[in-house]
Order: structure tokens, then sequence, then C-alpha cells
């Protein structure tokens, strides 16, 4: 069976868990033992909605962190909308809507 990838590294991914967590990161590299994401972030339901919240309450997951690749179910590249909110999140970046003109 031919598998096809659909991310690359530097992308924006979605990691799903064997936990049932989300984990949203910038791909640096994967292999049979760890995949590396930057910056993971989880996604938390609250009253206002869907926010982003750090990977861990008490672990430094500011830059690189190793998740070990046998827990993980699958590896998606993150939707636009959710990709554009992550990067804002994560660099104060706001990227444009196409078509307009940013003064």
């Amino acid at each position: 069976m031919l598998v096809e990838q659909t991310y690359k590294i530097g992308d924006t991914v979605t990691l799903y868990l064997q936990t049932g967590q989300e984990v949203l990161g910038k791909l640096v590299s994967e292999d049979e033992s760890n995949t590396v994401v930057c910056q993971p972030l989880t996604i938390a339901i609250g009253p206002k909605g869907a926010a982003f919240q750090t990977f861990t309450v008490s672990g430094n997951s500011e830059k690189n962190v190793a998740l070990k690749t046998s827990k993980i179910i699958s590896v998606l590249k993150t939707n636009d909308d959710t990709a554009d909110s992550y990067r804002t999140a994560t660099t104060g970046l706001v990227v444009p809507a196409q078509g307009k003109l940013v003064v």
C-alpha cells in the first residue's frame, strides 16, 4: 500500500497521541524512535471556545520537544486557519488575508 506523505519538515503539524491529546507544532524531524516538534501547544476548550495552551505545565516546552513515535496515532498537516493561529500564538506574526493591502 502506498502512503502519501502530506506534510514535510518545517510544516505546522497536528499530532494525535494515544491519550487522545492533539499536539500542534512545527515539525523538526521524525524517525522510527522520535518525532520532534518545535514549540508544541495543545488545544483546550473553555467557556469562550478553543484556545491554545502550553504542552506541559512544569516542563520547558518553548523549544524542541521529542515525542515517542510509537505513542503517536497520526501526524497530519494542520489546516490553514489553525496553522495561522498557531503562528500568531508562537511568533506574534499575523498573516493578512489574501487580496488585502496592508498599510
